[in-house]
């Protein structure tokens, strides 16, 4: 079995290899060919559609439909450069071009947006805003790896996830439903309608775990999406309104101490199993809204207009904290994108606004004393936090590609963003225990994010391009009210004086060319990050750290045959400390010290798929998963191996527009953990499902 397993993984890499070479033997006839990335365009680096060729920087496409599995996490893993750890039920943790991010650091790094749009405000994000998505009704999922705030601002720190909708073309139903191990389910479908004037289409999803791998596990989750396209003269509308509701049990980690065999917790089938928590669950809902208005002017520029609505509240209690508090939060913004974009001769530029108001609240409350090997993090019974805080961003941008040759575009851009927070403490102000509450006050923040960028024709269809740009972004309020005291260093009560928006300084250069058989990329970057905001493995928070982070990344799609057809997305990528921090007691483990690895980093991620049209009717796919090892703590003393997972899918198209699907994912039944880390002083795993079978039937009319 293990030999058989490691066939197939090399296979997939060799295949991957040769198609690399391969390509750059067969140069004269990608020249001459008409190439798949010349006719793909984009539009969330620019705002604007624009080749993907001709991108300053990189961008993968996905489509929804080709993912092997139900979640977000499943589909976005086959970009190079992304780990998203996805948990029990829709919760998950983003990687892009950095370690697994938690708390204000997890929040504020990624930007997940719904056309355009962010689908949490800036200062009120949440680590799993990814469980707000539609991807199986997107029409395209745009994915850009590294800094986006040039364009976006606060939160595209590391990278963003555009989630596109795409235009209605035709009248069209769609149902599909599926069924499988742990009794779970799914049913999503999208009906649209169209006419001469207007077009429509809805969308609906229903989505859950009856039972779950994992002991009190389930979740149930609905979705919806209306939206209507329409033109009137010169101008174009594009309306949306989404809503969802979330119900799950939440199973936490588990520890390998807890497990009589003394093996590994994720490894042991009777402790991975279990649920240590079985009371924890998370409920949250959202709601969003959009009229998009994008009229063309006589001189062929476009004016567009976007107001916008969106409302976000979800109750959950914290199972891996002491005590175990139940957390409120909500936030509701409104806002508006303005925009003029003209093309010209020499240069193609948009100048915009983007400004929203937001008021949002947050309570944390324990109700139970923690057990007697916690009690010493002074987690007390009682209020944590109750506060409110009121927010406004407003921030002017300017995107521009210089024609500067036949041959080269020069790409400028620059936002200033200023981001102002009125706080107000609803309960006792100082130290609650080891928790810190501040009195009422108003922070205020201003950021510019600039970038330059450059991209060189070497032919029709090779190009290679380079990047200069700094990320930056506002302190989450978390970040800000949601304190600590500081046992490892600095004073007993912090301030929130003493937190400033984060920086990250990108430098990026890369080559990439297609042809109608071949398409591929390759990136190297190298980026530092200061005034870095994290959370370490004693829940204490750090305000002032520096990392940083180095890597190289691929993606080929190969046309191998007329049956055969392959994507690879395969990275490697080294992220450390860049600052020491030397800390004892019960916190020795987190103790930083300048160039040790960032934990939750794997420096190796992979993500291959070969499908094959093995007849008129018949497809077939087979994936490769990989994920390196990684520290699992600060110190670098705990290290978890790594894993690789095999997933299969066989499509049967019965007749026209109906179809039937069967999947196993983990085909060799592999004991691995979705996270590994050291968290107050214990190794604590969240265990990856074994085998498993999904069953689709798939209609479309």
């Amino acid at each position: 079995m293990q030999t058989l397993k490691n066939a197939i993984l090399l296979a997939a890499l060799t295949a991957s290899l040769y198609g690399v070479a391969a390509r750059a033997q067969d140069s004269a006839n990608q020249d001459s060919a008409a190439s798949t990335l010349v006719d793909e365009l984009v539009v969330t680096t620019t705002r604007s559609q624009a080749p993907r060729l001709d991108n300053p920087g990189n961008i993968t496409t996905l489509d929804p439909d080709t993912r092997l599995s139900n979640y977000p996490a499943d589909l976005l893993n086959q970009a190079p450069g992304i780990n998203i750890h996805r948990g029990n039920g829709q919760e998950h943790l983003t990687a892009i071009r950095s370690p697994v991010l938690v708390g204000g650091a997890g929040a504020g790094s990624f930007l997940y947006l719904e056309d355009g749009i962010s689908m949490r405000a800036p200062g009120f994000a949440n680590v799993n805003a990814l469980m707000d998505a539609m991807p199986a009704h997107a029409g395209n999922i745009e994915i850009v790896r590294g800094p986006g705030s040039a364009l976006y601002g606060s939160n595209a720190v590391h990278g963003l996830i555009n989630f596109i909708s795409g235009p209605i073309t035709q009248n069209a139903t769609r149902l599909n439903s599926s069924a499988g191990s742990y009794g779970r389910y799914a049913l999503t479908g999208q009906s649209s309608y169209i006419d001469d004037a207007s077009a429509a289409r809805f969308s609906i999803s229903l989505t859950g775990d009856e039972e779950g791998y994992r002991a009190n596990s389930g979740f149930e989750q609905q979705k919806m999406r209306l939206e209507t396209q329409w033109r009137n003269g010169a101008t174009d509308y594009h309306f949306s309104l989404a809503g969802m509701n979330l119900n799950q049990e939440t199973a936490g980690y588990v520890k390998t101490e807890d497990c009589a065999s003394g093996r590994e917790a994720y490894e042991d089938q009777t402790c991975a199993k279990s649920n240590p928590f079985p009371e924890a669950y998370r409920d949250a809902q959202a709601f969003r809204s959009f009229l998009r208005m994008e009229r063309t002017l006589d001189d062929g520029a476009t004016l567009t207009v976007t107001p916008y609505l969106r409302s976000n509240d979800m109750e959950f209690l914290m199972h891996f904290l002491p005590g175990q508090a139940v957390e409120e939060n909500d936030h509701t913004s409104i806002g508006a994108q303005l925009s003029y974009a003209r093309d010209t001769q020499r240069v193609s530029y948009v100048v915009g606004l983007d400004g929203e108001m937001t008021t949002g609240a947050l309570t944390e409350v324990q109700t139970q004393t923690a057990t007697p090997s916690f009690q010493r993090f002074n987690y007390l019974v009682g209020t944590h936090y109750d506060y409110e805080v009121d927010a406004t961003t407003i921030a002017p941008y300017l995107h521009a590609v210089w024609h500067v040759s036949e041959n080269t575009d020069l790409t400028t851009g620059v936002r200033a963003e200023f981001t102002e927070y009125d706080y107000d403490n609803r309960t006792d102000d100082g130290l609650q225990g080891k928790l810190f509450r501040p009195a009422d006050r108003s922070d205020d923040f201003s950021d510019v994010s600039p970038k330059l960028a450059l991209v060189h024709r070497l032919s029709a269809a090779r190009r290679i391009f380079a990047s200069l740009t700094r990320a930056t972004r506002a302190p989450q309020t978390t970040d800000l009210y949601r304190l600590r005291d500081q046992d490892k260093s600095g004073p007993l009560e912090p301030d929130p004086a003493d937190v400033d928006s984060e920086t990250l300084d990108s430098f990026e250069i890369g080559y990439r060319a297609g042809s109608p058989t071949l398409s591929y990329e390759i990136s190297l970057f190298a980026m530092k990050k200061e005034n870095y905001h994290f959370r370490d493995g004693s829940d204490y928070y750090e305000n002032d750290g520096e990392t940083t982070h180095r890597g190289i990344e691929l993606e080929l799609d190969w046309q191998i045959s007329d049956a055969l057809d392959l994507h690879s997305g395969v990275s490697w990528a080294s992220h450390e400390y860049a600052f020491d921090r030397a800390v004892s007691g019960g916190n020795a483990l987190e103790t930083i010290t300048d160039g040790n690895d960032i934990d939750s980093a794997p420096k190796t991620l992979g993500n291959t798929t070969l499908r094959w049209q093995v007849g008129p009717r018949l497809r077939a796919a087979a994936q490769w998963e990989h994920v390196g090892s990684y520290f699992m703590d600060a110190s670098n003393t705990q290290k978890y191996d790594g894993h690789d997972l095999i997933n299969l899918a066989i499509n049967l198209n019965i007749r026209e527009g109906v179809s039937v699907e069967g999947r196993v994912l983990n085909l060799f039944d592999e004991d691995y953990a979705k996270r590994a880390d050291v968290w107050f002083g214990d190794k604590r795993y969240f265990p990856g499902e074994p085998r498993r079978f999904m069953f689709a039937v798939k209609a479309a009319y």
